[in-house]
């Protein structure tokens, strides 16, 4: 079913952000670094997908097997344990996108998400292999805990990814009467603009931003402006493998430079 989900609001998005009247800018459909982006979403998400449903599942199994109460006993309607799913699953996932924000390692990491200068549905791929990692461990933790059922966690998991490409789209369009509870393409264009990415770490709720003491900014974002990783909009390697290795690089380059001052 995920995978179901991501090709058809690719389709539907990929086809909404060619008409005039929808798309935030113009843009052509096999952009710069289009292939890079397809190799993200396979190596990424398509592989990472069947991964993570097999950590869910055995990891919430291992709790139940040990006593612990399991959503699944209770018999609830699928909608409510997939509402349960996908709350839990932005919150995990907000929590990870946080802590690339907070600690410089992990920011050289999102830094690849952050290199897109156009964004579009395909753009929401864009991330290392590491914070796919990441993400792929923290973000379900909530679902193992309560013990979600596996086909609650799918429908979830599938609004949400949906959702993630909604506003990552070059779309725009008028959501504003939804922007109190749900975060939106204009909401989210703000956390990629370079002046303001330390803002609007959200993906479906914008409560966890609001709730954030200054983490939340409402505002249009400039057709003009070129997306990308502050201070290293133009020089920030662009291809797959650049990426791949570029932050490992600087990781490393920044431990050596701290154990010479230990030295010194």
């Amino acid at each position: 079913m995920v995978y179901a989900v991501l090709v058809v609001s690719g389709v539907i998005l990929a086809s909404l952000e060619r008409l005039p009247g929808l798309r935030y800018r113009r843009a052509p459909l096999f952009r710069a670094f289009f292939a890079s982006d397809v190799f993200y979403l396979l190596t990424g998400f398509v592989a990472g997908t069947s991964l993570a449903t097999a950590y869910v599942v055995s990891a919430s199994a291992a709790l139940g097997s040990l006593g612990m109460p399991r959503l699944a006993a209770l018999d609830l309607p699928l909608w409510v344990n997939a509402v349960v799913a996908l709350v839990s699953l932005d919150l995990g996932n907000y929590a990870a996108h946080w802590l690339m924000h907070r600690y410089d390692a992990l920011w050289e990491i999102h830094k690849a998400h952050h290199s897109s200068r156009t964004l579009d549905w395909l753009a929401t791929f864009r991330s290392h292999l590491l914070e796919q990692a990441l993400r792929r461990l923290l973000a379900p933790l909530g679902l193992i805990v309560v013990g979600v059922p596996i086909e609650a966690v799918v429908l979830g998991a599938s609004v949400f990814n949906a959702w993630a490409m909604l506003i990552h789209s070059n779309l725009s369009v008028d959501l504003g009467a939804l922007e109190p509870i749900l975060v939106t393409p204009r909401l989210h264009r703000v956390h990629h603009d370079p002046e303001t990415t330390h803002k609007n770490f959200g993906t479906f709720l914008t409560l966890w931003d609001r709730l954030l003491r200054d983490g939340f900014i409402s505002r249009e974002v400039a057709a003009g402006v070129t997306f990308g990783v502050p201070d290293e909009v133009e020089g920030y390697p662009q291809g797959w493998c650049q990426q791949l290795v570029e932050p490992l690089r600087r990781v490393g380059r920044s431990a050596g430079a701290r154990a010479t001052l230990r030295r010194a």
